[in-house]
């Protein structure tokens, strides 16, 4: 009897096995089928648009909602922009590089620039805040940025990193420069503040009748790098970023699509069927008619600044999540430190120690100590804070 049993169960056993098998087989088979069909719709859809000028869609080119608005928000832009007292300059024969330059001040009517005796990183540091820039990468001596012109109005400055303007900093008084010549001027190389970290939402479907992304605010078919898709994103991500859309969409691979109520239109069609060749997704871009969706991480970049154990720069740690990193993906430390200062109500938030959350309520104390190097991926390593701004 028992051995009756054991038989029927190995048959048993050896049957499910073989249904598992086939049905991986036909699943597998399935995914293969449907991945290859989608390379075969890109490879068309590269064929068409390489021997046309338009895109895929020849001269369906949809209406653009923002051909007159764009250059009408440039020019406001910079018309609105207040004049600074500081500027990065560079010699003519020097490549153009924002971020990059002589430091010059303008005092007393006049243009001038800084002598680099006790020049370093903690004063580059406060050029590139000040000019709203993330943070300094190098300092520079010498007038490797090129000679200036005029008077050199500052010399041994000697700033602590935290300081709101490079005037704020202890020199030796406007026009006491002794000795310094235009071959010391000094210079700064900076960070320049990018869009926000992106994150994917995912594939889903559009409808021509009934646009789930309302607004088509960039057609650049004919920009489109076949061979690169993914450049595709950051063109989107740049506008998107500049017109105030929390999300955008990609589409036909060189529309960017997006819409003040994104957040509660872009899944309404549903996502898309990943069988489907044509109504699909690849490599970061929307098909046809389906939008590659990303939204912008809800925080700003503030760089990477000291803290001292008897003095913090952030006061409260929230919550320790240095148990919960993973470090294949630490944007995920990130995020769980921004939902919680959001859910305490705090601005300001910091990663240290690769997954210490600490909060401020402003920005009054997080630059105290000065900035500092001890910095991977987003977050701080040993008495290092990695500080965002809550945005949204």
């Amino acid at each position: 009897m028992f051995e009756h049993k054991m038989k029927l169960f190995i048959i048993l056993f050896l049957v499910s096995v073989k249904v598992v098998i086939v049905m991986g087989h036909q699943l597998g088979s399935e995914g293969e089928q449907a991945f290859f069909s989608t390379l075969k719709q890109l490879s068309k859809d590269r064929q068409a648009a390489l021997g046309a000028k338009h895109g895929p869609l020849g001269k369906n080119k949809p209406a653009l909602e923002d051909d007159v608005a764009q250059l009408s928000l440039t020019k406001r832009a910079i018309t609105s922009i207040k004049p600074k007292k500081i500027r990065l300059n560079l010699a003519d024969n020097l490549p153009k590089e924002n971020g990059t330059g002589r430091v010059e001040i303008y005092h007393d009517n006049q243009w001038g620039t800084v002598c680099d005796k006790s020049w370093d990183l903690n004063d580059a540091f406060v050029v590139c805040n000040e000019l709203g820039l993330v943070k300094a990468i190098h300092e520079t001596k010498n007038a490797k940025y090129g000679q200036g012109v005029g008077p050199i109005w500052l010399s041994n400055v000697d700033c602590k990193g935290g300081e709101s303007s490079l005037v704020n900093c202890p020199h030796r008084g406007w026009g006491n420069v002794g000795s310094c010549t235009h071959g010391d001027d000094a210079g700064a190389k900076c960070l320049q503040t990018g869009i926000p970290r992106l994150i994917e939402v995912g594939c889903y479907k559009d409808s021509q009748s009934n646009r789930a992304l309302r607004t088509l605010f960039a057609y650049l078919r004919s920009e489109v790098d076949w061979y690169n898709l993914r450049s595709m994103v950051t063109k989107c991500a740049e506008r998107a970023w500049k017109r105030g859309f929390r999300y955008f969409g990609i589409q036909f691979y060189g529309e960017c699509w997006g819409d003040v109520e994104a957040e509660a239109r872009y899944a309404m069609h549903g996502e898309v069927d990943r069988k489907h060749s044509e109504q699909n997704c690849i490599e970061g871009t929307g098909m046809h008619w389906a939008n590659f969706v990303y939204k912008f991480a809800p925080w700003r970049d503030l760089g990477c600044w000291r803290d001292v154990i008897s003095d913090r720069a952030l006061p409260q740690l929230l919550v320790n999540l240095r148990s919960q990193i993973d470090w294949f993906n630490i944007g995920k430390t990130i995020d769980k430190c921004y939902q919680a200062a959001k859910k305490a109500g705090k601005m300001y938030f910091a990663v240290q120690f690769y997954g210490e959350c600490w909060v401020a309520d402003d920005d009054s104390t997080y630059m105290k100590h000065g900035p500092s190097a001890a910095c991977w991926s987003g977050v701080g390593k040993g008495f290092a804070n990695y500080v965002y701004k809550v945005e949204w």
